[in-house]
């Protein structure tokens, strides 16, 4: 009588996948978000504080302060530092609001 669920020891292994044409697959490049919005934020942040918020993950391109909305749009000069950012920012609190940060794709 044999075990239930397994199989004779084969060229695959346990667990692992061994290239071959059925599991390969191919994936788009897209272009990635350099853009982030930055919301809810307090209306005593200032855009010198977010500014600084934002150069501590890299450099970045723009910064526009939208203050009736409580929101912020700021461009990265690399879409790595865009992704950095939300991760390390999104739900954090500044002015003790916190603030929801999203990628934007051009």
């Amino acid at each position: 009588m044999h075990g239930r669920g397994r199989g004779l020891a084969g060229p695959m292994g346990r667990g692992r996948l061994v290239p071959n044409k059925q599991n390969l697959r191919v994936v788009e490049c897209q272009p990635q978000p350099c853009v982030v919005s930055v919301e809810g934020l307090s209306s005593s942040t200032t855009d010198a504080q977010l500014k600084s918020l934002l150069m501590s993950v890299g450099p970045i391109q723009s910064l526009q302060m939208l203050p009736q909305q409580r929101k912020a749009i700021a461009k990265f000069k690399e879409p790595a530092h865009a992704l950095a950012f939300q991760q390390k920012f999104h739900r954090h609190m500044i002015d003790l609001s916190h603030i929801n940060v999203a990628l934007i794709v051009e």
